[in-house]
């Protein structure tokens, strides 16, 4: 095993009957909430008002910022932190999904910074790192999906430079994050599949690049993409039922906490890099509906070019059950059936279909071989360079090796 260093900082309460808790947790870190939520659902299904309620009953005073798009973007952030300095909130809460919690953790950082903008502050910017504090943060997520609930990470959209950046500090982990499946019953069936999409690729992207040192975190990432691949189906034909619903939810939690390549090699996220060059483009593409969209193509330029074959017949294996002792064939096999999941799951797409221009592909191509790359080529068990990119995202057209 690779040594490493993990440290989880966030309190995690899982369940319906955790809210006094949290709402106790909260309001030690401070009695001035600046309260951040996406559009309308959380309002509508009346979670704004519960959460609303149980602060208050710990003497909390709330003030709300709503209007959070998906793809958060770094001048509602830049508004957000001006409307937080004014109010003097001691603690930011996010109730919503990934964009909710991802601008709750910029506009924490941002706050205590001397700066109005967060963009400079973002991978590539010129105060890329400078970041030093941030503002308490808790989160309440409303999807299962990105995790944001436990990571270190903050992804911001530029419209003007038509980029896509994270930002990524240990204190922007959430210091208490409420789980609640009650909170995923409403979600949009499409919702629900993206989130799915989203989770197993926080699991693919080091399982595939991060080497094979490391049985027991294989093991443990395995069981996490098994479980979505079993309950996302279940969940779309029951979707109020809060049993499957925690399932998803904790797998989210599971997949991105540091525990998935605990003991790999370090790699490059790939895929994300991608995507987020992709709808930092068109900003209206959801995050896991964009990766859902790559992962044919990635997966068979991997194997076109002999890359991680080994990894992906080991998932053919234990996820699949695929015979695994031809490896040219299991891993071919692997990605053979998991089009097929995609496909009986609606998430089986071309970029064509989602509004991508082909036009657009080489300068993706090189937003990030620059933001993601640091102007160089990428590391994907080998070099993968700016044509490589291009290529990729012509095979999302069902170009097949």
């Amino acid at each position: 095993m690779q040594d490493f260093d993990l440290h989880i900082r966030t309190r995690l309460l899982f369940g319906q009957n955790k809210e006094r808790k949290f709402y106790e947790h909260v309001a030690s870190l401070g009695k001035k909430i600046f309260l951040v939520i996406g559009g309308g659902s959380v309002k509508r299904l009346g979670y704004l008002d519960r959460v609303t309620r149980g602060l208050e009953g710990q003497g909390c005073e709330l003030l709300l910022f709503e209007g959070i798009e998906p793809n958060p973007l770094a001048g509602t952030i830049n508004r957000a932190t001006a409307q937080l300095r004014e109010f003097k909130g001691e603690v930011v809460l996010a109730l919503g999904g990934g964009s909710a919690m991802d601008a709750a953790k910029a506009i924490a950082g941002l706050a205590v910074t001397d700066d109005e903008d967060i963009w400079p502050y973002t991978l590539g910017g010129d105060k890329m790192g400078r970041m030093t504090s941030a503002l308490p943060i808790a989160c309440i997520p409303t999807t299962a999906a990105t995790a944001s609930e436990v990571t270190p990470h903050s992804v911001v959209s530029n419209p003007d430079v038509r980029g896509k950046s994270p930002l990524s500090y240990p204190f922007f982990q959430p210091t208490f994050s409420w789980l609640n499946p009650e909170f995923t019953l409403e979600l949009p069936p499409a919702t629900t599949r993206d989130g799915a999409s989203d989770i197993l690729s926080h699991v693919f992207e080091n399982y595939l690049l991060g080497g094979n040192r490391s049985p027991l975190a294989d093991r443990y990432s395995e069981g996490i993409i098994a479980t979505v691949v079993e309950t996302l189906p279940l969940v779309i034909a029951e979707p109020d039922n809060y049993e499957l619903r925690a399932r998803l939810l904790w797998a989210s939690n599971l997949a991105l906490n540091g525990y998935q390549h605990a003991g790999r090699e370090a790699s490059g996220f790939i895929l994300h890099a991608i995507e987020h060059a992709i709808s930092g483009f068109y900003h209206n593409i959801a995050h896991g509906r964009g990766l859902a969209t790559l992962y044919p193509a990635y997966f068979r330029w991997l194997w076109k070019n002999d890359r991680c074959r080994d990894r992906l017949a080991q998932l053919g294996d234990r996820v699949f059950g695929i015979d695994k002792d031809d490896v040219s064939y299991a891993s071919l096999a692997f990605i053979n059936r998991f089009e097929e999941w995609l496909q009986n799951n609606d998430l089986f797409q071309s970029l064509s279909d989602l509004g991508v221009d082909e036009a657009d592909f080489e300068a993706i191509a090189d937003y990030t071989i620059a933001t993601y790359g640091f102007g160089k080529p990428m590391q994907a068990r080998g070099e993968l360079n700016r044509d490589d990119i291009v290529e990729i995202l012509k095979m999302t057209e069902r170009v097949k090796v």
